[in-house]
């Protein structure tokens, strides 16, 4: 299955941080990469972070993840699904979600929360479709609620265990989709939110949210 395909209608699908041979060794934070796969653990893509140089490097090193983004969402074959791209913030981040030709698909907004982690998830049209609204004391789970306040889905971080994920700490993440109402394009903004939410929450391995988080 392609991955433009199971955006559209799996019910569910896991994004699994890929580390670096030198940031496994020395910590060295490099660009974030990922794979996506399926239920049955078959990769169907990949999300990559698109940050070189030595500019790119100091970025990472001071800003952490209140850096700008450049992410892109590759089919197996290479070819580009979408584009994800934030600017530098210091409180609160914004994600677009583009389609290949630079199409808008929709906004992932952070909101100010103290007891709550909340996003809110916007259409092409600006409209706010679904919310996340995340209790702190649940540090592992992001209800994503449509607008009658229902969970429609899920992103959750999940452990398989293994000695690897532990020394490694690769972040594993599920995106369920509980309701068949989504569009495509609100799909797309819900898995946008997934890797919002790894950048800004666990982008140190800590869930801290990054250089600036007593701004939460």
């Amino acid at each position: 299955m392609a991955l433009r395909e199971a955006l559209e209608s799996s019910r569910e699908l896991f994004v699994r941080q890929r580390k670096e041979w030198t940031e496994i060794v020395i910590n060295l934070e490099t660009r974030n990469r990922y794979a996506v796969m399926d239920a049955s653990g078959e990769t169907l893509g990949a999300v990559a972070e698109v940050a070189t140089g030595f500019s790119a490097f100091l970025s990472r090193t001071f800003l952490g993840s209140h850096r700008p983004l450049d992410v892109h969402v590759l089919e197996r074959d290479g070819s580009a699904l979408l584009h994800l791209t934030r600017s530098f913030f210091w409180l609160f981040s914004s994600l677009d979600v583009t389609r290949a030709d630079g199409a808008l698909v929709g906004r992932v907004e952070r909101r100010f929360g103290v007891l709550y982690r909340k996003y809110d998830l916007h259409d092409e049209h600006g409209r706010c479709f679904a919310r996340v609204s995340a209790p702190r004391w649940r540090i592992w789970t992001f209800p994503v609620k449509g607008e009658d306040g229902f969970s429609e889905a899920t992103i959750s971080k999940k452990w398989g265990g293994g000695l690897r994920e532990i020394v490694t700490d690769a972040d594993t993440f599920r995106v369920e989709f509980e309701s068949g109402n989504w569009t495509a394009g609100q799909r797309a903004v819900v898995f946008g939110a997934a890797i919002s939410v790894d950048f800004d929450f666990f982008e140190n391995n800590q869930g801290s949210g990054g250089l600036l988080s007593f701004g939460d």
